[in-house]
């Protein structure tokens, strides 16, 4: 699951609360770190930012992974907000958990809303703003049906409502590849190649998504390879620029990782992820019709191919929210950018979360 890294932010802990201000004019910057008490667990925070202004609680994608916003958000959103970012339940730096009876979507939205209350009494009378990317989109929105009264706004990044649908795309998609690649090679072996995947792609799609783990590697990483595209990416080329990051010192000290740490916490991204990915809950996970009853202003952003979550889902999440005014909700497709949106479109991404923040906060 290596390949879901840069969809989130990875951050450390020292066994010492660590809290440093610096003023400037009147503002206050400050980084600290503690640990949220959740049901038999404790989530790893770091709190970023200016202590005086609205506050960003910012939801990493997976499930299972850890937060590395902070090293997308740190010059875009620090000096104007106060952003959370924490680790949840059995992933990064928050205890490790291998409870699976309590690894599932309630639960975490139980946690939420803990690190909600946790935040609003530690930080009190300030508008708490929720930013969710990929699975963070979606667990924003799973949050919103139980408890919008807390929120001020929703930001959906690459998430999904649809989970049957976003599977059903992605599967459409590569036999569409495949049997075009089938009219057009002379080549036996790939023929070969392209008829098995035609026949699994088959045997997934109406498997009821049930023990989806090892399919999903099958049709998120290993099929897109014979067929020639990224589920990810729309700009594979962009890789490398990934991949330099994540071998920067200078990127493990702002985050306060080391490799062996960062490697833990792939190890319990693993664990946590297949979990989800074999519960048929999740898997057909299908929230269209509740979100009807959301009020609240929501962004829905993402890339024009992304089939990680099936190109027409933001469409999907934006006619839903019946009861979202139409000047209050937002659909912004990201041109020629997939999954890694902020890789693939800085500029347009960036700008379009400072807008809507700035307007509702």
């Amino acid at each position: 699951m290596k390949n879901i890294l840069l969809c989130f932010t990875v951050i450390f802990f020292t066994t010492v609360n660590y809290c440093k201000g610096q003023k400037k004019g009147t503002e206050t910057q400050i980084d600290t770190e503690f640990f949220i008490p959740v049901d038999q667990s404790k989530l790893y925070t770091r709190v970023m930012g200016n202590s005086e202004k609205p506050i960003i609680i910012a939801l990493h994608g997976g499930p299972g992974a850890f937060s590395v916003d902070h090293e997308f958000y740190r010059d875009v959103f620090e000096k104007d907000y106060l952003v959370v970012y924490f680790d949840q339940r059995g992933g990064g730096k928050s205890d490790e958990f291998k409870d699976k009876s309590m690894l599932t979507t309630d639960q975490f939205v139980k946690d939420l809303d803990d690190v909600v209350d946790y935040i609003k009494d530690k930080y009190p009378n300030k508008k708490i703003n929720l930013l969710g990317t990929s699975w963070g989109g979606t667990y924003g929105f799973l949050y919103l049906l139980k408890h919008q009264e807390k929120i001020n706004s929703f930001i959906s990044s690459s998430g999904f409502v649809d989970s049957p649908q976003r599977n059903f795309a992605l599967i459409s998609h590569e036999r569409q590849l495949a049997n075009e690649l089938l009219k057009t090679t002379t080549d036996s072996i790939k023929k070969k190649r392209y008829l098995e995947i035609l026949t699994k792609l088959d045997e997934i799609e109406t498997s009821g998504f049930k023990d989806f783990f090892q399919n999903m590697n099958k049709v998120r990483y290993e099929f897109p390879k014979d067929l020639g595209f990224d589920v990810y990416w729309a700009k594979p080329e962009l890789k490398e620029k990934k991949a330099k990051l994540l071998s920067d010192p200078a990127f493990f000290a702002r985050v306060k990782y080391t490799p062996e740490l960062l490697q833990k916490a792939m190890e319990k991204l693993e664990y946590v992820n297949e979990v989800f990915m074999n519960t048929e809950s999740y898997n057909n996970l299908n929230i269209v019709d509740e979100v009807e009853v959301i009020k609240k202003p929501v962004l829905v952003i993402q890339g024009e191919y992304d089939y990680a979550i099936g190109v027409e889902q933001g469409r999907t999440i934006y006619k839903a929210l019946k009861n979202v005014p139409k000047k209050d909700k937002e659909l912004v497709y990201l041109k020629n950018a997939s999954h890694n949106t902020p890789f693939e479109a800085p500029e347009v991404y960036y700008n379009t979360l400072k807008t809507f923040l700035k307007k509702y906060n």
